[in-house]
This record gives C-alpha cells, structure tokens and sequence, in this order.
C-alpha cells in the first residue's frame, strides 16, 4: 500500500507535517523502501531489533509528495530515531527536532546514530561525531563492467584464485538461495565458519545465537546468501540482505582451512558479481576498515552521531548522555588514527600499530572463555 495522499487544500502547500503516534501503519514498509533502500531504515530490520509497539510515524510532504519518513520513539526524555545509514540534510533535521519539541513535552533530546549528515549550527545545543563508516560500492549493469573496473591486480588475482578453485577443489559449487529458499541451516553454517575464523584469531564473535535468530528471521524477508560448498559441505558464504536496489553484506566467513585458495576472496566477488546480475545499484560491505574493501571498489561514507538538546538545561540534565557520546567519539579518533597508523610509512608510527596490536592480543589471551 503507498503513503495516504493528502487531502486537496493540504496538497498544494509547500510543506506538510503528518505525525502517527504509536503507530507504524502498514504503507510505511515500501515507502521507506523507495525513500531510503536501505536495509538500516526498513520495517523488516525495525521489527527484528527494535521495539514498534511505541514507535511513532513521522512523515513531511512536500507538495503532496512524500519527500521524508522518520520512525522514532520516545524514552526517558530522548526521542531516538530509528532510520539509520542514511544522508539526512540539516534542514531535515532540523525541522525533525522542532516537531518533535513542539509536540511532546517530554522531549529533551533528539538523538541520531549512524548517519550521514553535514555539521551545521542548529537553533539547538548540539553535538555532532564520527560514529562509523559504510563502504559502498556503485555496481555498473554488468559484471563484465565490474570487473573490467578492477585494478589490474585485482583482477588478476579474481582469475587466479578461481583457476585454483578450478583446478584444486573440482567439488566446489556457488550457489545462491533468496528470501523463502534461504535454509536456516545455511546460516548457522555460514555462522559457525565466522566463529571459527574468529577463535582462529583468539578473538569472540559478536554473532550470538540471539543475533543468529534474527538474521534468519530477516533472511526469510529480504536475504541473499552465498554459499560455496564442496561435496556438499559449506566451507565459505555470505549473508547479505536486499532493500530496493541496494544489498547489504552482513557476514562473510571461510574455512581457514581453505587459506591457500582464497575461499573468501572469491566468494566475495562472485557474491557481488550475483547482485550485479540481480540489478543491484550498490554493495554495502558497512563498517570495519579492510583491505579487501578497497580492492573491491569500496569508498567508505562517513556516519555521524547526532545529538540535538531542547535548551542547555535539558544538556545539563542528560550530561551523562552527553559524556557518553564524547568519550565513544575519542575512542573511535583513536581506532581511525590507529587504522592508518598500520599503513604508515613513518617507522615511528608503525611501532605504535604494532604495541596496540600486541596488547590486545595479550587481553585476549587472558580474556575469560
């Protein structure tokens, strides 16, 4: 069902606010979908992670279009919007922030996470950090296109580690399931492999049974995932996640076991080379800062924290929040510094990336199981 159309003397204004107040009525899924396509800011994610029971509708027409459409809630004072990965501009923002003051009393703070936003002087106490980063890349129409677009190395390698897969694994076979086809049995084998490559590297996953049960809940609604497997048996994958044109890679797992052939890199590409073939306008690897990104075409889109007060009083009262926020922006200056920091050429800095990468290996040796 489409967004409700506006009654005639509303339609011809130039801008229009309409608010559902608890409630996410059922036309707000493909809208979202054909505002945003992004899978951070759709129902199908919003129902897996987040609670809609007192969720509210925020929608402004221009015109009688529908131009912006805004889920949030509204919790001890701080109204959080769920819409994430997505450019919002500062005048979208800022009417946001004067709606949502002007309508509920107990708003105190408005807060953003996770997305794109140029810094501006808003009419209210604000604070504005870097939060994370999503790599995108642009697909051409074709997977011939794509890889033509590859640097020389790059393609290269694509050609030389499937010769090997060819020649050496002669049982390995890609394969494809969407949506309905998606097993959850696959996975919790795409799954196991992430958490083997993880305990390879003395490091705990993040991906606990609770997060595994809902990413096949949202691969029943929207998945693609990507398997290789010889004789049958799943030794790389990727679970990505299809909103419009766009889709969004989630996990990418090997059997370490499999190094020599380069099981993940390929199966990357060719998880990428089947969005191309399904129409697909971009790839999002979303955030951590890898090598293989890059050699994918991957260009990395800066997301921001958003925090927006009613006055400075409300600041003051929720200067925990406001602490909070500042402390997580210096630690991610430092991750960034330290990410480039291990790709420096100033012998200095190298030794830096070196003694971080020591002492978090010695926590995580000593980290409890």
């Amino acid at each position: 069902m489409s967004a409700p159309s506006l009654p005639p003397l509303l339609a011809v204004r130039e801008h229009h606010v309409r608010c559902w107040h608890n409630q996410v009525p059922d036309w707000v899924g493909p809208a979202l979908e054909r505002l945003y396509g992004n899978l951070f800011a759709s129902l199908p994610q919003f129902r897996t992670s987040r609670d809609l029971g007192a969720a509210h509708t925020y929608a402004v027409y221009q015109r009688g279009e529908l131009r912006t459409l805004f889920i949030f809630s509204l919790q001890h004072g701080v109204a959080t919007l769920y819409n994430e990965v997505i450019a919002v501009s500062a005048a979208e923002i800022q009417d946001f922030a004067d709606y949502v003051f002007a309508e509920f009393a107990a708003a105190q703070v408005i807060s953003l996470r996770a997305v794109q936003a140029a810094h501006h002087r808003y009419r209210y106490p604000s604070q504005q950090y870097d939060y994370l980063e999503d790599t995108v890349v642009a697909l051409p129409a074709s997977v011939a296109a794509y890889t033509d677009s590859l640097s020389k190395n790059t393609r290269r390698n694509v050609r030389r580690y499937g010769q090997s897969v060819e020649r050496g694994l002669p049982g390995c076979r890609f394969t494809v399931r969407l949506g309905s086809e998606v097993d959850p049995a696959q996975i919790d084998a795409v799954i196991a492999l992430n958490h083997a490559r993880m305990a390879g590297k003395q490091r705990r996953s993040i991906i606990d049974r609770a997060e595994t049960e809902r990413l096949q809940n949202l691969a029943r609604h929207c998945g693609l995932v990507a398997l290789l497997t010889i004789d049958g048996k799943v030794c790389a994958g990727a679970i990505s996640y299809r909103v419009g044109d766009n889709f969004f890679l989630v996990v990418l797992a090997h059997a370490p076991e499999y190094d020599r052939y380069s099981l993940g890199f390929m199966c990357c590409y060719w998880t990428i080379s089947a969005c191309i073939e399904r129409g697909g306008k971009e790839f999002h690897f979303l955030w951590g800062r890898y090598d293989y990104k890059r050699l994918f075409l991957g260009q990395l889109r800066q997301l921001d924290q958003l925090q927006l007060y009613r006055s400075r009083r409300a600041l003051l009262a929720h200067g925990g929040l406001w602490l909070r926020s500042w402390w997580r922006a210096q630690q991610r200056r430092l991750l960034v510094w330290l990410h480039a920091a291990r790709h420096s050429e100033r012998a200095g800095v190298r030794t830096v990336w070196q003694a971080y990468t020591l002492l978090r290996r010695w926590r995580q040796r000593l980290a409890p199981r």
